[in-house]
């Protein structure tokens, strides 16, 4: 039930999303990188796409493949588009999701940084189920009580970035990924 809440609320907010079981997962994480036509991924460094098997398809595809941290190496303009560059897509492992706002919560550590989803054109964000709460003040309340160190930035992710100005007229991309995917991996 909570993964088809944040599923819905996710589309009120111009993401998209599915839900697949463990061993689709990475099928469709390729599918939707060749449907954005991304030249380049910028992965999370995160067991969790390992163990589905993302960075094998991904490379698969046909995109460059760049593992955070080492792929920020290339620098931000390139990797932002400044410079003509492929367009970048972003891979995360949210450390948790709410369903009842479609928000992603992005905790940084070492291999996983804060702008892994700011500086791509496209963010993809793989999300296991048992990851998702019910309320936001869940989810916060979870994300800093974890044992051992509390994340150095938590972002909270609600759809493409977007802005709007005076008139109210909204932009796409402004501040972060234009496009937005979250592959709600099924718990095995």
């Amino acid at each position: 039930m909570s993964a088809e809440r944040l599923v819905a609320a996710l589309e009120r907010r111009r993401a998209t999303a599915q839900i697949v079981p463990a061993a689709d997962a990475a099928g469709a994480a390729a599918e939707r990188v060749a449907g954005w036509g991304s030249g380049r991924v910028l992965l999370a460094d995160d067991p969790v796409l390992d163990g589905l098997g993302l960075p094998a398809a991904l490379a698969a595809a046909g995109p460059q493949m760049l593992r955070w941290p080492e792929g920020r190496d290339l620098g931000w303009r390139d990797l932002l588009g400044l410079d003509g560059a492929a367009a970048t897509c972003g891979v995360t492992v949210p450390a948790l999701a709410v369903a009842e706002r479609g928000t992603l919560v992005l905790a940084a550590g070492p291999g996983h940084g804060r702008a892994i989803d700011v500086v791509s054109m496209h963010h993809l964000a793989v999300l296991p189920a048992s990851r998702i709460r019910e309320t936001l003040a869940e989810a916060l309340t979870e994300a800093y009580a974890a044992p051992g160190r509390a994340p150095s930035a938590i972002s909270l992710v609600s759809g493409p970035s977007r802005t709007s100005d005076i008139e109210k007229i909204s932009t796409l991309g402004a501040h972060g990924a234009l496009a937005m995917h979250v592959i709600v991996v099924e718990d095995r």
